[in-house]
């Protein structure tokens, strides 16, 4: 795993964030849907009036009007999708059904998952397994974590090195649950490491950091619940957070892929086992689409020692 060092030099320059008007957009349709969808009172004529008729039609329109409004906008503003029954022997009139989907509702997913898992292996040690995907070859290493933060790491099979620069046991252990209080947490912790550009917006630092506690081993399974709730609590609209449904990462093994584009262009993808809610992968392509870093996560454990400095 890539230490905080090489993060902040591999980081894109930020540019100006985007205007937010989707939200507002959201808001509007959203007043549309509960005016159009609201009770009506019962018609005075008999249903076979022509007056009747005329009306029933109408509303019927109005509220397919409102079906294709959800339509257009689910992949932008909404996230969602909605659909209303009409007087059609479906349902009662102007109920709606609402069918989450999108990135908040993965990310939410992935923190119910994530609250019913287990930390793997017993012992002071934290033991990661990664692919980095812009070295040539794209070789596996090893980290061996001390609760110092200080680590040896090095391909699989080849020499360890000493390094440091990952976060200590203790820095670990004081993470709150709370998702707001995590956030908080979060937010000056990435400071503190230097994971944000001045002028950059907090969200950011703090998903870089979300990216590096994810895989740890040593992150307990409610603290894990707790980052995916924040990352969906994040501005999804503003970072243009897609759910791209079931994917695979570089090794192959399937999960759910989720992308957000940032102000400075830069486009991340994350894959995340549904069982599990481990982050499998994570990659970022710049502003041409070519890639720009990234990692697969193999394994992730707790372990008793460290090993030898040399293989």
């Amino acid at each position: 795993m890539r230490d905080f060092t090489e993060i902040r030099g591999r980081r894109p320059e930020p540019q100006p964030p985007r205007d937010e008007v989707v939200l507002r957009a959201r808001e509007s349709l959203m007043r549309t849907i509960e005016t159009e969808t609201a009770p009506q009172p019962p018609a005075v004529e008999a249903t076979d009036s022509r007056a009747a008729v005329v009306r029933l039609d109408q509303r019927r329109r109005r509220m397919w009007r409102v079906v294709a409004g959800v339509g257009a906008a689910a992949c932008v503003a909404v996230a969602a999708s909605i659909f209303v029954v009409g007087d059609d022997g479906l349902g009662e009139s102007g109920q709606v059904q609402v069918i989450e989907a999108g990135p908040q509702f993965t990310l939410r997913q992935a923190a119910l998952v994530a609250e019913k898992s287990e930390l793997v292996g017993a012992g002071p040690i934290r033991h990661m397994r990664f692919v980095n995907l812009t070295d040539e070859g794209q070789p596996t290493y090893d980290a061996y974590v001390r609760p110092d933060g200080t680590a040896l790491v090095g391909e699989s099979g080849g020499d360890l090195q000493e390094t440091s620069g990952y976060l200590t046991s203790a820095q670990l252990a004081e993470l709150p649950a709370d998702p707001y209080q995590l956030r908080t947490r979060m937010l000056s912790l990435s400071s503190e490491l230097g994971l944000g550009y001045p002028g950059e917006a907090p969200d950011r630092a703090l998903y870089r950091l979300a990216t590096e506690l994810l895989p740890d081993p040593e992150v307990t399974p409610e603290i894990k619940a707790g980052i995916y709730r924040v990352l969906a609590g994040l501005d999804l609209e503003a970072i243009r957070a897609r759910d791209l449904g079931v994917g695979a990462d570089r090794a192959g093994r399937p999960g759910d892929v989720l992308e957000f584009t940032f102000e400075e262009g830069y486009v991340d993808r994350l894959v995340i086992d549904r069982e599990t809610s481990a982050l499998l992968s994570t990659e970022t392509a710049d502003r041409e689409g070519k890639p720009a870093g990234g990692q697969v996560y193999v394994s992730a454990e707790m372990v008793d020692t460290m090993p030898l400095a040399y293989a």
